[in-house]
């Protein structure tokens, strides 16, 4: 015998959504700990007047949860609206926001969602989580949402603006020649067909653009500018980097710092290649949002720079940064006097054993968003718009550890 099975037997929906779901699921406890955030920011950016907006709440619920679980699409968010109880439960009654609503609230709240990260990090602090007593920096590259099909050489550059001021010229010199035979035939005082005609607009157009983006990358590279140095048409803030794969993409360089218990604590992102200048800021970082200091920082040897320790010494901020690549010893001598001194402090059994926390509680993050949630790659272009996305990511990471947290100590 086998258990009843009917396709087409009419049953009710349960009268509230919530009675569908598992009480244990993360639904609950997103939509819990934003109800709790002030969003008076955030909210005032809504006009009085015209059309009502769907709540911002609830759009901000949509793409925490979302995010927590590997949806990071606008799109795919509003395909879950039909189908998934979890969506429907954040989304209430009424209509639901399509897909450009969704996507329209993350590019313009994306300066808010620094407020939202910030928030999230105090909530755990006074949930007597997130001790800065060692906080361990680290970087990785995420994905720009451009390609180098999108982009144009220095060379190619000038080659282009020169192709283009030629055509220009040639229908400059053209039209001059239609004006005077239609002044010919149709005196001073008849307009004629007037106006620019539209491929001239269009030249004009693309000669601009490659020339500020020109300007722009001679501006940023200066003396290291070589006629095979690039920058792309969809993203100009983007810049071409070494991932993980050892492909050169284009990409950003996200920063976290990261608590004890694996909170994130303070972010950054950034386009400089290299992470030697990122330990200053980030340790600043984590006093803006926390209002305190870390006891100890914890960063592997691409923070390692003369500069950096001397700056971190005269702060009186401690910090153990490696000298040589995670796990090797030095080839040589460092040649600096920071250098060698933080090589002598890490020969100690007491910073060795602090030292080797900083893999797993510094690195722990980026997996779990690049495996777990499924981020890898930005889906705003500029920078200010990135920063505020990876914002919002690591918002949702600190609501996904919190409950884990939680859920460990019950």
């Amino acid at each position: 015998m086998f258990k009843a099975y009917e396709q087409r037997q009419g049953r009710l929906f349960p009268a509230y959504l919530d009675e569908g779901l598992d009480p244990s699921d993360p639904v609950f406890w997103i939509d819990d700990i934003v109800d709790g955030l002030d969003l008076t920011a955030l909210e005032a950016r809504y006009a009085v007047r015209g059309e009502h907006a769907y709540a911002p709440r609830m759009l901000l619920k949509l793409w925490l949860y979302g995010a927590s679980q590997g949806v990071v699409s606008g799109r795919e968010i509003a395909r879950r609206l039909r189908y998934d109880l979890r969506f429907r439960y954040l989304a209430g009654e009424g209509p639901w926001p399509d897909f450009r609503t969704i996507n329209r609230f993350r590019e313009r709240h994306a300066e808010d969602f620094a407020e939202v990260f910030r928030q999230t990090v105090r909530l755990a602090r006074e949930a007597g989580l997130g001790g800065l007593g060692i906080v361990a920096v680290d970087g990785t590259k995420l994905r720009a949402n451009t390609s180098r099909h999108k982009a144009m050489s220095y060379g190619r550059m000038r080659k282009e603006e020169k192709r283009l001021d030629r055509e220009i010229s040639q229908l400059m010199n053209r039209m001059d020649q239609v004006n005077r035979s239609e002044d010919e035939r149709h005196g001073d005082d008849d307009e004629g067909s007037g106006g620019l005609p539209a491929e001239l607009h269009d030249r004009e157009a693309r000669r601009e653009k490659i020339r500020s983006l020109r300007q722009k990358l001679e501006a940023e590279r200066g003396d290291r500018l070589t006629e095979r140095s690039q920058r792309s048409f969809a993203d100009p803030d983007a810049v071409m980097m070494a991932t993980g794969d050892g492909s050169l993409q284009y990409a950003s360089n996200a920063q976290a710092a990261v608590s004890e218990d694996g909170l994130i604590v303070a972010t950054g992102l950034t386009d400089a290649v290299r992470d030697c200048d990122q330990l200053e800021p980030m340790v600043e970082a984590v006093e803006a949002v926390t209002g305190e200091l870390p006891g100890q920082v914890l960063a592997d040897n691409g923070y390692l720079s003369e500069t950096a320790l001397g700056r971190m010494r005269a702060r009186g901020q401690r910090c153990l940064v490696a000298v040589a690549r995670e796990g090797k010893a030095p080839r040589r001598w460092p040649k600096g006097p920071e250098s060698q001194r933080m090589h002598r402090l890490l020969r100690l059994p007491w910073a060795r054993a602090c030292y080797r926390r900083r893999k797993t509680q510094g690195e722990r993050p980026f997996a779990e968003i690049k495996a777990a949630m499924g981020f890898r790659r930005f889906g705003l272009r500029r920078r200010w718009k990135a920063r505020g996305e990876w914002n919002l990511v690591c918002a949702a990471f600190n609501l996904r550890r919190m409950k884990a947290l939680t859920e460990a100590a019950a």
